[in-house]
């Protein structure tokens, strides 16, 4: 295992798995985003694995009562995942209002890590790389993803000059729903708000040490019904089936 690995990571994760998840409807009418199956296991259990690689056994699940007895009735008190799980339960107050609701259960810093988001990117370098820039907000960017549509370069007249099908823009990092946060940023963390829509442009505005770290690793948001199938082929081929 990489020295990364081994070395013992003591923070907590806080995981957002309170979205309504009306992208996925009807299926989420049923189980919350976290609680769909892939392959032979559910998405919440390999986010729990891929924790676990780095030491991060401390959980803190943001959830609205909506999802909360079929989480609490799956995970219990992460014993038999090998995890200790606490639940910050509370309205459907947004990604920052989650995070802001659970204030009390957070350390002075902690991960957040959005519930519909698999990946095999190195967590523990990116902590590390928090630490070593002593950011309040460091967001983990890859520039591995590919766009959704066809892109140009299209001149003044028209003309084309450059055209390509859905590619890889190293250049536009895309964010991947995990970050690492000073506890600081809490006090951002109001009702309604958006961390990346709200909170992380604020703390920009506020001149706040806020970082990216890039990673050519991809990660695999399974809002959607075609990401959703992607990764159940994937899952179908290897496992773990995010590397």
């Amino acid at each position: 295992m990489p020295e990364a690995r081994r070395r013992v990571l003591s923070l907590k994760a806080a995981i957002l798995a309170g979205g309504a998840g009306t992208r996925l409807y009807p299926l989420t009418a049923y189980v919350p985003k976290s609680l769909i199956p892939i392959g032979n296991r559910y998405v919440i259990e390999y986010i729990l694995d891929y924790l676990q690689r780095y030491q991060i056994r401390d959980i803190v699940m943001l959830i609205s009562q909506n999802e909360s007895d079929l989480l609490h009735n799956h995970l219990g008190d992460g014993e038999r995942f090998g995890v200790k799980i606490e639940y910050s339960i509370a309205g459907r107050l947004g990604t920052a209002g989650a995070v802001g609701a659970a204030a009390q259960l957070l350390g002075e810093r902690f991960l957040l890590y959005y519930g519909d988001v698999l990946t095999a990117m190195n967590l523990a370098d990116m902590i590390h790389f928090h630490e070593e820039k002593k950011a309040v907000c460091t967001v983990a960017m890859s520039t591995s993803v590919p766009m959704d549509y066809g892109v140009a370069r299209v001149a003044a007249d028209g003309r084309v000059s450059y055209f390509e099908e859905k590619p890889v823009l190293k250049e536009y990092p895309v964010s991947m729903g995990i970050l690492v946060l000073e506890k600081e940023v809490v006090r951002y963390c109001k009702p309604n708000m958006d961390i990346s829509h709200d909170v992380v442009p604020k703390l920009l505005r506020d001149g706040k040490p806020v970082f990216a770290y890039l990673t050519e690793k991809r990660h695999y948001d399974i809002g959607t019904f075609k990401a959703l199938d992607e990764v159940r082929a994937l899952a179908d081929k290897s496992e773990p089936p995010f590397d």
